[in-house]
């Protein structure tokens, strides 16, 4: 869907992406990073707003510096900022946005109609877009980047301030873009869950450098529990003895993930904590998340 090769954004002196490279496929992916790791001059040059300093990026199989209109003919955008008219009922502004895109006004007009259907507006469209609530003003910020049909669309921190009701229903949404429409997705955001409840694939930034990319399902699977352990005193020891156990502890938030295996895990951990002349000062048993991978990457 999107092929980076080796692509250098500059801002005067500071590097915002470093030798970037990445295949990104079909489907819904998520694009995970802190800030200032480079993932929103990504999108942004994705989207053909900005220049590559080098590199060459490719979006639906078109070349974007040279297809710059036509490819932002395919493509969607729900910008994360508030720059939704508050003076216009939710169907005009839609019914706007498709005549912008080149859409008759019947054909505006329709689309309109099915898309905000789609999203459960009912009567509320008629409302001027003052009159909405945080979950209404997310939903009309993305049926305007639906309207023309786009074959993928970006979305950037859509459930940003919404309460936990209009989150999980713009998560619901989101998940059947792909199923209803088949609009692929890229989903930029800060909340990891997000990722793992809708996303198919996931794309870890740092530092303007690729640093993950995985199949959200099969990455989760290779995922185990774990038993989180902090000590005082000579961590080399510490794994060293557990080791000779035949365990691997790996460095991960505020301290050691030992892999849990069986309730014999605990004793060779207490065992080698003895040995290694250690205290041990916590060890609890958590599943890992989305958060613990994200935080393994970028720490």
């Amino acid at each position: 869907m999107i092929e980076a090769r080796n692509v250098i954004k500059k801002y005067g002196a500071v590097t915002a992406l470093d030798d970037f490279t990445v295949d990104i496929p079909e489907g819904k992916i998520g694009i995970l990073g802190p800030n200032g790791a480079g993932k929103s001059t990504f999108v942004k040059i994705a989207l053909g707003l900005i220049r590559t300093t080098s590199g060459s990026i490719t979006v639906l199989g078109e070349d974007l510096d040279r297809n710059t209109v036509d490819i932002r003919r395919k493509i969607g955008y729900m910008p994360e900022h508030d720059c939704i008219p508050n003076s216009m009922t939710g169907v005009e502004f839609l019914i706007e946005m498709g005549l912008v895109t080149g859409m008759s006004l019947q054909s505006a007009t329709q689309r309109t109609h099915e898309i905000l259907g789609h999203l459960m507006m009912g009567e509320e469209k008629y409302r001027k877009i003052e009159e909405y609530s945080g979950g209404m003003r997310q939903k009309i910020k993305l049926a305007q980047g639906l309207i023309h049909g786009p074959e993928v669309i970006f979305l950037d921190e859509p459930t940003s301030g919404l309460d936990p009701k209009a989150r999980q229903e713009m998560l619901e949404t989101i998940n059947g873009l792909t199923e209803v429409s088949g609009t692929n997705v890229l989903l930029s955001t800060h909340i990891l869950q997000d990722v793992e409840t809708v996303c198919d694939h996931v794309i870890i930034v740092n530092n303007g450098k690729l640093q993950m990319q995985e199949n959200v399902k099969k990455l989760m699977q290779r995922q185990t529990d774990v038993i989180q352990v902090r000590i005082g005193g000579s961590t080399e020891d510490f794994v060293k003895q557990l080791k000779k156990s035949g365990i691997t502890a790996t460095s991960g938030g505020r301290g050691l993930h030992v892999p849990y295996v069986n309730d014999k895990t605990f004793e060779q951990i207490v065992d080698s904590a003895v040995k290694s002349n250690c205290q041990l000062y916590e060890m609890e048993r958590t599943t890992v998340t989305m958060d613990n991978v994200y935080l393994e990457v970028v720490d």
